[in-house]
């Protein structure tokens, strides 16, 4: 198991309209909204202050705007990682939310044509292992599962569950546990 030695930065996509009226997003390549993309200009703006010195992102588009939007603040380079892509949900994506997401939230419901949770949760902590290790200054913009995943690893404290949209936070890995600090203006 992966071991996050130093803190990081961690930022969720702002939201999208599938997000507002609870459609099932997974791998589909939906877009922010016009709330979304005023949340990724206001994350910015937040961050802008943070010694950033490294972003890696989901390239789903609704991530990859929000981290635009991070970067335009600081001299670097987005590293895009396709390991940091939310949860292949197969047959349910496009679908409204229901009891079944839940389910897999928990493993106990395996999407047709998608992944399992265990296997999205093995990827993306792998995916976020390798993000943190370029270095302490290192923010990841991606989607809101994997800090449902990086459970299945270790504690996060305080529990933010469902992470917000453009909400973003600072973490300092200690003994097992995560403890977060949202950051704001």
């Amino acid at each position: 198991m992966a071991k996050f030695q130093h803190p990081f930065y961690f930022l969720r996509h702002g939201q999208t309209e599938w997000n507002l009226i609870k459609k099932t997003q997974g791998q589909t390549d939906s877009q922010l909204n016009d709330t979304g993309r005023a949340q990724a200009q206001k994350a910015g703006e937040i961050l802008a202050g943070e010694p950033i010195e490294c972003i890696v992102s989901s390239p789903l588009s609704r991530v990859r705007h929000t981290a635009e939007a991070v970067a335009k603040h600081h001299d670097v380079e987005i590293i895009f990682d396709d390991g940091l892509k939310e949860c292949h949900l197969g047959d349910m994506q496009g679908q409204p939310h229901g009891e079944w997401l839940a389910d897999y939230w928990t493993g106990d419901f395996d999407p047709p044509n998608g992944e399992t949770f265990g296997e999205f949760s093995n990827r993306v902590w792998a995916a976020m292992a390798r993000a943190v290790a370029l270095g302490p200054n290192t923010l990841i913009v991606a989607h809101g599962g994997l800090w449902i995943a990086a459970l299945e690893f270790t504690r996060i404290e305080p529990h933010l569950m469902p992470m917000p949209n453009a909400l973003p936070i600072h973490v300092t890995p200690q003994q097992g546990v995560w403890q977060q600090r949202v950051l704001s203006a």
